[in-house]
């Protein structure tokens, strides 16, 4: 896993409710026809399976986190991922890379609470998807991760 700093996403102006869906991806300098979902650009990374891309949707009352794997070619996104909730709002903290297939990300005000990947070198749309996630929660009876099935 490498930290670069390759890509931007293309700025909307105008009122935020006629924004698009997806933001195109830049890419060296140049706009290219990926487009991922997300408005803002918070982290970018290269791993062995391809590159993530971490965006925000810049909604300050219900941000969302996405966590979006690209192809090496750069054609096709692999993976798509959000963390939000509605009327919650999900401000990344930091990620923490484990090793070149596993991180976890925590968010502001939810100290209590990880939230790991798996970059997998194959996927079924909907049922195994690419990158995988779960959510863990600190049982303070315990002191200990446990798996939140909520």
């Amino acid at each position: 896993m490498n930290v670069i700093e390759r890509f931007a996403l293309v700025q909307h102006h105008g009122p935020y409710e006629d924004w698009p869906k997806k933001t195109l991806v830049i890419i060296n300098g140049s706009v290219s026809s990926l487009a991922i979902s997300g408005f803002n650009l918070l982290r970018q990374y290269e791993t062995a399976a391809g590159y993530l891309l971490v965006t925000d949707f810049d909604c300050p009352f219900e941000e969302a986190v996405c966590f979006v794997l690209i192809s090496k070619d750069l054609k096709t996104v692999l993976s798509e991922r959000t963390v939000g909730q509605m009327y919650n709002s999900f401000l990344l903290n930091e990620v923490f890379w484990l090793d070149d297939a596993h991180f976890y990300a925590t968010f502001h005000d939810y100290p209590d609470y990880r939230f790991y990947f798996t970059i997998r070198p194959y996927g079924v749309p909907w049922i195994y998807p690419r990158l995988g996630l779960a959510c863990r929660r600190f049982n303070a009876k315990r002191g200990q991760w446990r798996r939140d099935i909520r």
